[in-house]
């Protein structure tokens, strides 16, 4: 078994020397394995161990004990466990979400502030290959697409799983063979989990009925799916580079039916939507297929995706900016949180160069959104435009047109800040010079 863990750790990379390596240790025989594997390794691969244990506060007695495991574990090989007291429950009634959800949002969050706490490298997590297939599973039953089909990965940023090709059983030998003692979290057993019900019920029915080796085959076909899911990111990620706050040109999704689905995909998580479903990725393919200007889905978490001038946006579903109006002083700057930006107005001659508009000291100078019934009369154009029409034209999305400054002089408008003067305001001698300062 301990050949096995090195030949992972080469295969994928996994430590380096030197590394500082901060062990989940829950008291099971999975991170019992984990630690006292990396414990014999420790002086082989150069590296300095602690290991880290969070009680759940959900088995009462029962996980103060498994604490207390932990620790007198860790100290027997000379190790440092650091441990952590969080009321798994409380979290998951306040967010919404299952406790099983909670306590692993609980238990990285704990590992990662310890490892920079600590200057460590890396944080070893004791998944096995029973886990993979588990989540495998699980994945395809709630339809993750590919991705999930791929399981649990190796590595993810700063965390590491180096008997990820141990098998439950091989792990249960290790322990035996080695007299390492463990303690049997009594959950693992309660039927109200899914994962539980994946782990003593289905998948020992596939192994029993159809196939004994399903947990084998399994992880490797999800090494395959992998494989080819790494092909098609990187082609991707080519069309990725073209996303730009959120959007992206519908014409950049004319490709292969995978590749749309890996952009969409991408711009889901960018939005920070978590647990993506294939159901999501499906319904905004179906809306950027549509390509109907103005046609729109909600997405979880307050966010949208809508199509407008041929292009699809994905995120937060802004509400309408309120209306705002600064009014801009001579030789003073006024920062305009609605536009991030800060505005000078100055007297100057007219052939100093920069946004100069005719007015004077005594102007009054405002700077805000649009009004309904506004209305310019935009240079280089004939006539007057409402500026309703003006953006529409000009095909500006809906969620900017109310977060677009426009500047006043005396009442009336003279700019659309960026976009396009009213002739009415070409100065003569001296002007009002504008300066937009970010």
């Amino acid at each position: 078994m301990l050949n096995k863990i090195r030949n992972t750790i080469k295969k994928y990379g996994l430590i380096e020397k030197g590394d500082g390596i901060l062990i989940g240790l829950s008291g099971g025989a999975d991170s019992v394995c984990l630690t006292h594997a990396l414990y014999r390794l420790q002086d082989e691969l150069e590296i300095h161990l602690y290991t880290a244990h969070m009680n759940h506060c959900l088995r009462g007695d029962n996980a103060d004990a498994d604490e207390r495991f932990a620790v007198e574990f860790s100290e027997s090989l000379g190790i440092n466990c650091l441990t952590k007291h969080e009321s798994v429950r409380d979290y998951a009634r306040e967010n919404g979400m299952s406790e099983e959800m909670a306590g692993r949002e609980l238990r990285y969050a704990f590992f990662e502030r310890i490892r920079k706490s600590l200057g460590l490298n890396k944080i070893a997590t004791a998944h096995n290959k029973n886990d993979n297939a588990e989540t495998i599973l699980m994945n395809f039953m709630r339809g993750s697409g590919i991705s999930g089909l791929c399981g649990i990965p190796v590595t993810r940023g700063k965390i590491i799983r180096p008997i990820i090709d141990l098998s439950r059983d091989e792990i249960e030998n290790y322990c035996r063979e080695n007299n390492l003692e463990y303690v049997t979290d009594s959950t693992n057993s309660e039927m109200i989990y899914t994962r539980n019900k994946v782990r003593l019920d289905l998948i020992p029915k596939i192994q029993n009925e159809f196939n004994n080796n399903f947990i084998a085959n399994v992880t490797k076909n999800a090494e395959l799916i992998s494989d080819e899911l790494d092909f098609i990111e990187s082609a991707a990620d080519r069309i990725c580079g073209k996303i730009e706050e959120n959007t992206i040109a519908l014409k950049m999704l004319d490709v292969h039916i995978a590749l749309k689905r890996r952009v969409i995909l991408t711009m889901l998580r960018s939005a920070g939507i978590k647990d993506i479903e294939a159901e999501y990725i499906e319904s905004v393919l179906r809306l950027a297929e549509s390509g109907r200007s103005g046609a729109s889905i909600n997405l979880p978490n307050g966010n949208i995706a809508k199509i407008e001038y041929g292009k699809l946006y994905i995120g937060a579903d802004e509400d309408k900016t309120p209306p705002f109006e600064y009014t801009i002083p001579i030789n003073c700057e006024v920062y305009i949180k609605e536009l991030k930006l800060t505005v000078f107005a100055e007297i100057v001659d007219a052939s100093d160069g920069g946004e100069v508009f005719k007015g004077d000291a005594d102007s009054k100078i405002t700077v805000r959104n649009r009004r309904s019934g506004d209305f310019f009369y935009p240079a280089g154009m004939d006539g007057r435009k409402k500026i309703k029409d003006y953006f529409i034209d000009c095909k500006v999305p809906r969620a900017q047109r109310d977060r677009t400054g426009i500047l006043t002089i005396d009442g009336n408008i003279a700019w659309i800040i960026g976009r396009r003067r009213d002739k009415r305001f070409f100065p003569d001698g001296k002007g009002i010079r504008i300066k937009l300062l970010k």
